[in-house]
């Protein structure tokens, strides 16, 4: 069995693993504010791409948040 075989069940502990780590490193070397702003544009960079991908499902979104 490969390395990659045994990771396999534990990939998103170790990418939120790794996505924390990267948000610690930034916090601590050029402040709050700045990584927050940074995180806001990733964000809104990645739905772009993916309503440009034909991937975004606004309706499902609405529907989520208007739930009562």
């Amino acid at each position: 069995m490969s390395t990659k075989e045994q990771l396999y069940p534990y990939r998103f502990r170790l990418i939120g693993g790794l996505v924390g780590l990267v948000i610690a490193v930034l916090f601590l070397t050029i402040g709050f504010g700045p990584t927050m702003l940074l995180l806001v544009f990733t964000a809104i960079g990645f739905l772009i791409g993916k309503w440009r991908d034909g991937a975004l499902d606004i309706e499902g979104w609405i529907q989520f948040f208007n739930r009562d």
